[in-house]
């Protein structure tokens, strides 16, 4: 914890130098940003919220992810978390419901327990004899193996057959032991194997990559029973990874915020890795392509797909959804119900205000942080 502090300091120096601001009066925003709005040291310098050029309705237009939380926790019942954050059992909701998503080959559970929540006729393997022989004797040949209660992509594996065994493009060589470490060392102990869904064409060759990218749409149920759109952001790989998280610049990728009627890209947030700071983009890094006004394909279906899912998932009230576009259509990958602040969407306050006049009349104490 000390040298956690200690490097903050000099982050915080670095900024007081970068903006040359007074020191006290730098500092008394950054307490105020920490203790009263509840950002993070990693939301403040990556926000740039040290600017002194920033005013008031600079900081109305930024949410802190504990601001966002706690309203997401109030219209959100926790006893229906498990729909979207067990992603077993999100997965047999949404083949219930009839909602694409992609098919399941089969479920490590190192404690044996998951086949009564959602693994259905998949194989469920304990050990490494039985991931070796689901590896050997599997008639798919290109998988992604995730954890069922993974978050921001960690651990995600890309595993292709070749010849009589498997590759991942990132890891090279993959055997049932190596796989094992894998899961040992994300700490998680429930995996699933899924089918690996390949993105559209158009998205393959705007960021000149054939791993998956998704579009994050964010739903509210309202109390009339309609459906409405708060937001839609395209995630873009930059880089040679299998997956498209974005985790405050970190994984090198970026994130596009759509107009919402039409699925256009408004702006284009990155990181500028010398500050680890956002930064607005044009073009994308790998390809060159201009990135601002490009349209994504089936918008329309991919909106569709979003309200049918969030009406098959109530009681949650707001979920962001991860809608993957494909030549046969769009697929729902996963749903969140503490979706991320949505960084860089100029609307994002707005939208944030709009949950807080949703709020239960009087929450109970259990859906308070």
């Amino acid at each position: 914890m000390p040298s956690k502090w200690i490097n903050e300091a000099r982050r915080f120096a670095g900024a007081v130098a970068y903006y040359r601001m007074e020191p006290v009066s730098a500092f008394g925003r950054y307490l105020h940003l920490y203790r009263r709005r509840l950002f993070s040291p990693s939301e403040i310098h990556f926000l740039n919220l040290l600017d002194p050029g920033l005013g008031d309705p600079d900081f109305q237009a930024v949410v802190s992810k504990e601001e966002l939380l706690n309203v997401q926790l109030q219209l959100n019942d926790r006893r229906a978390f498990a729909l979207t954050e067990d992603k077993l059992v999100f997965a047999a909701h949404c083949q219930a419901a009839k909602l694409a998503v992609p098919v399941l080959h089969a479920v490590y559970d190192a404690d044996g327990a998951a086949n009564g929540d959602g693994a259905g006729s998949a194989p469920l393997l304990r050990d490494e004899a039985g991931l070796a022989s689901f590896m050997r004797t599997t008639a798919a040949s290109d998988i992604i193996v995730k954890p069922i209660n993974g978050v921001h992509g960690k651990g995600v594996t890309h595993m292709v057959r070749r010849g009589d065994g498997w590759h991942a493009p990132t890891r090279g060589v993959v055997e049932a032991g190596s796989l094992l470490r894998l899961f040992s060392e994300t700490g998680y102990r429930r995996w699933m194997f899924q089918q690996r869904i390949i993105g559209h064409p158009e998205l393959s060759a705007l960021s000149g990559t054939d791993a998956l990218q998704t579009i994050r749409v964010v739903t509210l149920s309202n109390t009339d029973g309609s459906i409405e759109i708060l937001a839609g952001r395209l995630r873009l790989i930059a880089n040679d990874g299998a997956h498209d998280n974005f985790d405050f610049g970190q994984t090198g990728n970026l994130v596009a915020n759509l107009d919402l009627d039409r699925g256009t890209i408004q702006n284009v947030i990155g990181c500028d890795s010398r500050r680890l700071s956002m930064r607005t983009m044009e073009r994308h890094p790998r390809t060159g392509r201009e990135l601002i006004g490009f349209t994504v394909p089936q918008w329309e279906d991919v909106r569709k797909l979003a309200i049918a899912a969030a009406r098959a998932f109530q009681p949650l009230r707001t979920v962001g959804w991860d809608i993957a576009p494909t030549a046969d259509g769009p697929c729902l990958i996963e749903g969140n119900v503490t979706w991320d602040t949505l960084i860089g969407e100029p609307r994002m306050g707005e939208i944030y205000r709009r949950l807080l006049k949703e709020r239960l009349p009087n929450p109970s104490s259990d859906s308070q942080i």
